[in-house]
Order: structure tokens, then C-alpha cells, then sequence
């Protein structure tokens, strides 16, 4: 990928609009780099830095996942490291990315905290389309094997405390929320914090989260960033201290405020905070409504759900 940046120009002109969704067309190149480290907050797996037509140095953080599961906070500490980009000069703006097989990117709910997910198919459709050379054909093959590994999947270590305190929860879900729809957990690794609950309610583009290690169970809307407004101006009547609409990166987010839960402690000491959690959750159902004014709003402006 580093080698395919400094030596193809169109293949990194491709890339870069891909990233910024067309809205910030690259100007002069300036480098990419791998492993880049913050003293603080971690390590980018890609950096690239290019100047606009405005001559701001913009940054495209990437994360790169074939199989490896992520990392605690990972879509959150990108976004801390390109915040400190800014701080200290490096860039005037920044966009964090990850590039997967398509199915990881399904298959983890913390691909969408990133602001634009790349897959490997869409390199390797890119090289197949556009290269007419061995090097291409070459690259092509390279993206294949990747996408071939990530299907052959990678089993993270079952953490067996977390494993049952997620099994604790979906039996409270399904015993006293059951129109939440929980799907019954398996074995879970130590990094999983985010139940998710999709009942049909909810139509596609939507989804209930409970950040557990947050204290939040967000309603997430896919495409309605630039809605939040219309949001809130419609529903200040139900908006409170403890609800709020917010931006979470493409989406937005109806919010609630609840007690933070340890998935590494037993359910037992925290089945209260664990209740309000769900009943948050069923809670957000009453926006699912695809009659509600603030989802027309979201259906009318966002191209991704008008459709449906």
C-alpha cells in the first residue's frame, strides 16, 4: 500500500477521493508512512499527508485489519491522534479510516466509528479495472489472498468472565426486554463492550448500542450527520438531561445516559444498572417509528436510507 502511494499516482488519486468522499480533492502528495507512532496515544498503521487546493495539509489515518480483532478505543485513540496532528501542525484536518475484507467490517460493530471504512475488494477491483500490467495483476492477487485469509477467520481467545457476564445479560434481554431481539451471544473475547440489538422496528440504517464502558445506549442512524438539528428541533419535547442527539461520526446518535457496567465483573453486583441499560434501550424503539417526524426528516435528506 505505502509502495502503490509514492509510485502510482492514479492509483493514489483514486484512494484519496474514494476517502474524502470527492469533497477534498488532493493536491500535492507529501508522503505515507507506516507504523507511526504517538508518544501517548498509540500507533496509526498508514498515515498519508497530502496538501489540498487550499493548500491545508490534510491527514488520512488508517487503520489495517485482515483478521486481528481490534483494540480497546481503537476508532476513538485514531481520532486523538489526529486531533494532536492538529494541535502541534502536522495537518489542519484530518479523516481516520479503516481498510478491511468486507466481512470483517461487517461482522465488528467498531468499524463504523471510523469515518470511511476501504475494503480489500474494492483495491483489488481497483487493480483489476484499471492495471493492464503484471504489476497489477500481481497486486490484484496479493488483495485476493488477504480477503481469503479473512474468510478463513480469525477465533480471538474466549474470555470466559466476559463470555458469561454477556450470557447474564442477553438472558435478562430476552427474559424481561424481549422486543429488543438480542441475539443469544457465544463465546466472547475480553475486548467485546458493545451489545447491539437490531429488531425489525428498526428498519435498515439503525441500530441500539450499549456502550457498556461508557455509560450510553445510542439509536445510531446511519447517514444522518448532517440532520442532527432537524433532530432535536423536533423532539425537544422528549430531550432531557440524560437524552441528547448527537453526531457520531456519519451518523447520528439519539443518546441516553446510563450507569457504566464492567463486563469483567459479575452480573449479580450490577443487575440494576444492567436493567436501566435495557430499558434505555427499549426506550430508543419508540423513535424507530418510520412515521416519526425526525425520521422523516432523515429519510428526506439522507440518499443511503431514501432509498430503501
Amino acid at each position: 500500500m505505502i509502495e502503490e502511494l509514492h509510485v502510482t499516482a492514479s492509483f493514489r488519486s483514486w484512494l484519496l477521493d474514494y476517502a474524502f468522499e470527492g469533497r477534498d480533492p488532493s493536491g500535492q502528495f507529501l508522503g505515507a508512512w507506516h507504523s507511526v507512532s504517538h508518544p501517548t496515544l498509540g500507533e496509526s498503521d498508514i498515515v498519508i499527508l497530502f496538501e489540498d487546493f487550499q493548500d491545508n495539509k490534510a491527514a488520512l489515518l488508517i487503520e489495517n485489519k485482515i483478521d486481528a480483532p481490534a483494540q480497546p478505543e481503537q476508532p476513538e485513540r485514531y481520532r486523538l491522534r489526529g486531533g494532536a496532528g492538529i494541535e502541534d501542525g502536522s495537518w489542519h484536518k484530518f479523516r481516520t479510516c479503516i481498510m478491511a475484507p468486507k466481512a470483517y467490517m461487517e461482522a465488528r460493530v467498531h468499524a463504523e466509528s471510523y469515518d470511511i471504512c476501504i475494503s480489500y475488494e474494492s483495491i483489488r477491483d481497483w487493480f483489476q479495472q484499471w492495471g493492464s500490467d503484471a504489476r497489477s495483476a500481481y497486486r490484484a492477487r496479493l488483495m485476493q489472498e488477504a480477503i481469503d485469509q479473512s474468510r478463513r477467520g480469525y477465533s480471538p481467545d474466549p474470555h470466559s468472565g466476559v463470555t458469561q457476564f454477556w450470557f447474564d445479560y442477553w438472558e435478562l434481554a430476552r427474559v424481561e426486554y424481549p422486543e429488543l431481539h438480542m441475539r443469544k451471544p457465544g463465546k466472547i473475547p475480553a475486548g467485546s463492550d458493545w451489545p447491539m440489538f437490531r429488531p425489525g422496528v428498526l428498519g435498515q440504517g439503525r441500530r441500539i448500542v450499549h456502550k457498556l464502558a461508557r455509560g450510553v445506549v445510542d439509536l445510531e442512524i446511519d447517514g444522518a450527520a448532517g440532520v442532527v438539528e432537524e433532530i432535536v428541533a423536533l423532539n425537544r419535547n422528549v430531550l432531557g438531561d440524560q437524552i441528547a442527539v448527537m453526531r457520531t461520526n456519519k451518523s447520528a446518535s439519539i443518546r441516553i445516559t446510563v450507569t457504566i457496567l464492567d463486563r469483567f465483573a459479575g452480573m449479580p453486583s450490577q443487575l440494576v444498572a444492567a436493567r436501566a441499560g435495557l430499558s434505555a434501550a427499549s426506550r430508543l424503539l419508540t423513535f424507530a417509528d418510520v412515521h416519526d417526524p425526525a425520521m422523516q426528516v432523515v429519510l428526506a435528506q439522507s440518499p443511503r436510507l431514501g432509498n430503501r
